[in-house]
């Protein structure tokens, strides 16, 4: 059985501060939506790209603890952003297994625009503890 962190940033229930995220796996993709709020803009009305960051590694990074039940650290977060994401209209955030090389995971995320286009994508290498 997977351990539940109540604090941790992205995911954890009790953090006040935190993204609450819930995530969802369906045909190798690992999935959560999460609308962001005024406290999460950077310019007015637009998501800080700390934030968006913060998507990309937790998607990346809790899809290898789902598949593993370890804990599991990024190494390395490489992003693009390809356009400015706006407060209050929901961002979905995905993640595939690229490839897999012992305790090195080489994961693909992408962050989506409610219509649909690319926000941000991420070539991540996750680390088993």
């Amino acid at each position: 059985m997977r351990e539940e962190y109540p604090w941790c940033f992205g995911c954890g229930r009790d953090n006040p501060a935190g993204l609450k995220l819930e995530f969802t796996l369906e045909q190798g993709i690992y999935s959560a939506v999460f609308t962001p709020r005024r406290e999460h803009q950077g310019y007015d009305g637009m998501v800080h790209g700390g934030i968006i960051a913060a998507l990309l590694d937790e998607v990346m990074g809790d899809y290898v603890y789902e598949l593993t039940g370890q804990k599991a650290f990024t190494a390395r977060l490489q992003l693009r952003y390809r356009q400015a994401a706006p407060i209050g209209q929901p961002l979905k955030a995905e993640s595939s297994v690229l490839k897999r090389k012992g305790r090195l995971y080489e994961m693909k995320g992408e962050i989506f625009l409610s219509g649909g286009s690319l926000a941000a994508e991420a070539k991540g290498k996750i680390i088993l503890a």
